[in-house]
C-alpha cells in the first residue's frame, strides 16, 4: 500500500512539473509575441520627433491603468499593491528601479538597428538565464541542455552576422538589456514567494512611469491622435509582455531553465514584422539560424519530460 501511494505521489509530481513547464512555455511564447509587437511600435516612434519620456509617460500610464482595472475585477488592487511588510517591497521596487534605463536603451537602439537584428541579440537572454539559474538557484543543468541552448545561441549568431558598421555601441547596450532581462527574471523565480505576480508587475513599471511623467510635465507637447494611438498600443504590448514574462518565471520557479529557450520565438515575430513594416529581408544564413533556434526549443520540449525530479 505504501509503495503504491509513493508511486502515485511521484506520478502526480511528474504531471505537475510537466504542467508547470507547459504553461510557462505558453507564457513565454505570448511574451515574445507581445514583446516583438512593442518593439515594432517603438521603432516607429523612435524615428519620429517624440522623445522616450513622451512615449513612456503616456504608454506606461495606460499600461498601469489597464493593470489596476484588471486587479479591481480579479484579485483586488489593495491585495497586490499593499504588501505584507516593508521587506516585501524591497525586491519588486529595486527590480523596477533597475529597469528604468532598459526601455530608454530599447527606444534609442531601435533607431540604429534593424528590428530582426535587435531581436536576435536579445535572444542571448536564455544563455544568461541558464548562467544565473545555475549561480542563484543552484539548478543542476545537464550537458544536454547546455548543448541545446548553444544550438539556439549559434542560430542567433547566424542571424546577426555583425559587420564592422553594425558592431556599434547600440549593439553592446542591447546585450546589456538581455543580461538585465535574464537576471531580474531569475530573481523573480527565486523570490516568487515574496510578492504576487501582479505586485512584481506593478512595481516593475511604476518607477519609469513616474520619472517619465515628471519630465513630461516640464517638457510637455501636444500629440496627434495617431501618435496617441501608437503610444497607447505600445503601452498595451509592453504591459502584456511584462505580465507574460513575469508570470512565466513566477510560475516556473526552479524550472526556469527549461522554459528559457522559447525566448527564441521572438525572432520569428520580429522577422515577420521587419519584413512587413520596415522592408527587412532575411538571407539564407538567417533562415538557417532561425531553424536552429526552433530546433533548440523543440528539443527542450522533447527532453523535459524525461528529466528526473
Amino acid at each position: 500500500m505504501g509503495a503504491r501511494q509513493t508511486l502515485h505521489s511521484r506520478m502526480n509530481l511528474t504531471f505537475n512539473k510537466s504542467k508547470i513547464i507547459f504553461i510557462g512555455i505558453l507564457f513565454i511564447i505570448l511574451n515574445t509575441f507581445s514583446g516583438s509587437s512593442f518593439d515594432t511600435v517603438t521603432k516607429f516612434l523612435s524615428s519620429s520627433s517624440l522623445v522616450w519620456y513622451h512615449y513612456y509617460a503616456i504608454g506606461n500610464s495606460f499600461a498601469v491603468v489597464l493593470l489596476l482595472i484588471f486587479l479591481f475585477f480579479t484579485t483586488g488592487i489593495k491585495k497586490n499593491i499593499i504588501l505584507q511588510n516593508k521587506e516585501s517591497y524591497f525586491i519588486p521596487v529595486i527590480r523596477g528601479i533597475i529597469f528604468i534605463p532598459i526601455p530608454i536603451i530599447v527606444y534609442y537602439a531601435l533607431n540604429f538597428i534593424d528590428l530582426n537584428i535587435f531581436t536576435t541579440i536579445l535572444m542571448t537572454t536564455p544563455f544568461f538565464v541558464y548562467v544565473f539559474s545555475s549561480l542563484l538557484q543552484k539548478e543542476k543543468i545537464t550537458l544536454k541542455f547546455w548543448i541545446i541552448i548553444f544550438v539556439g545561441f549559434f542560430g542567433a549568431t547566424l542571424v546577426i552576422k555583425p559587420t564592422f558598421s553594425e558592431t556599434s555601441v547600440a549593439m553592446i547596450f542591447v546585450f546589456i538589456v538581455a543580461i538585465h532581462n535574464a537576471l531580474t527574471n531569475v530573481v523573480v523565480s527565486k523570490y516568487s514567494s515574496k510578492a504576487s505576480l501582479h505586485s512584481y508587475t506593478f512595481y516593475f513599471i511604476l518607477p519609469l512611469t513616474l520619472i517619465s511623467i515628471l519630465i513630461l510635465i516640464f517638457n510637455h507637447i501636444f500629440f496627434t491622435l495617431f501618435e496617441l494611438f501608437l503610444i497607447c498600443l505600445g503601452g498595451t504590448f509592453m504591459f502584456l509582455s511584462i505580465v507574460f514574462m513575469t508570470a512565466a518565471f513566477h510560475l516556473a520557479g526552479k524550472y526556469s531553465s527549461f522554459i528559457s529557450p522559447f525566448f527564441f520565438c521572438q525572432i520569428i515575430w520580429a522577422s515577420i514584422y521587419g519584413n512587413i513594416f520596415f522592408n527587412e529581408n532575411l538571407d539564407i544564413l538567417s533562415v538557417v539560424g532561425i531553424s536552429l533556434i526552433i530546433v533548440s526549443g523543440t528539443l527542450t520540449i522533447i527532453n523535459t519530460p524525461k528529466i528526473k525530479i
